[in-house]
């Protein structure tokens, strides 16, 4: 009998990609309204359609993608609220994917075995990244003290990210997305007892480089 997680139907890519696009546009909305102090429940039930506004924000229509010029773009409560969301889906990832490795009965990769910080960090290269957006990393570095360094080349979520304005209007707003993967690598090695530092930066798009500060020599 098969496995429960294997007769599951699988969510499609371009429908999971659409929906993670809108981590942070509303993580803006939701900061923007914790903001306001006025008329703080006004409008809770009202209806969204095509000609009502998503938020308080000029030009916040549904289809459009004008809350992505309001400048809390850049401000802490947005980056830590996208960055929770990636933490908090890695916990609950990290979970299945390893009950299904473990598991002989549904997975080919059985015999894998976590036995350091290391095999983790392939883990979350290999499984995770291949789960998520259906390609594994492309680089895995450290200097075997504790700090490791993942790169892709292609990170999925922007690079299809095209900005209205220049370049590096382009590479403000799509730097607020990879807090979501930096908060899912943190999600997952917490999962397994590892409290760590990760940052990440885009060094030319749409490749992004994970920097990861553990306290564990390995």
């Amino acid at each position: 009998m098969g496995d429960i997680l294997d007769s599951q139907k699988y969510v499609n890519s371009t429908c999971l990609s659409l929906l993670l696009l809108e981590v942070v546009p509303t993580s803006i909305r939701v900061s923007h309204k914790l903001k306001e102090t006025s008329n703080a429940m006004a409008n809770i039930d009202e209806q969204t359609r095509f000609d009502t506004k998503l938020s308080s924000i000029p030009d916040d229509l549904p289809g459009t993608v004008n809350v992505l010029e309001n400048p809390l773009i850049n401000n802490d409560d947005v980056t830590i609220r996208v960055e929770n969301y990636g933490y908090n889906l890695g916990l609950r990832l990290s979970e299945v994917l390893m009950y299904k490795i473990s598991n002989p009965n549904i997975s080919q990769n059985s015999s894998t075995k976590i036995v350091d910080v290391l095999d983790i960090m392939k883990f979350v290269c290999r499984d995770v990244w291949k789960n998520l957006y259906g390609k594994q990393m492309d680089n895995l570095r450290t200097n075997h003290r504790g700090t490791f360094v993942l790169v892709d080349n292609n990170y999925k979520l922007i690079n299809n990210l095209n900005g209205s304005k220049t370049e590096s209007d382009t590479l403000i707003k799509s730097s607020s997305y990879i807090w979501f993967p930096c908060g899912i690598i943190r999600g997952i090695l917490m999962s397994f007892g590892i409290d760590a530092n990760v940052t990440a930066e885009i060094t030319a798009l749409p490749a992004v480089t994970f920097n990861i500060q553990t306290a564990i020599n390995n």
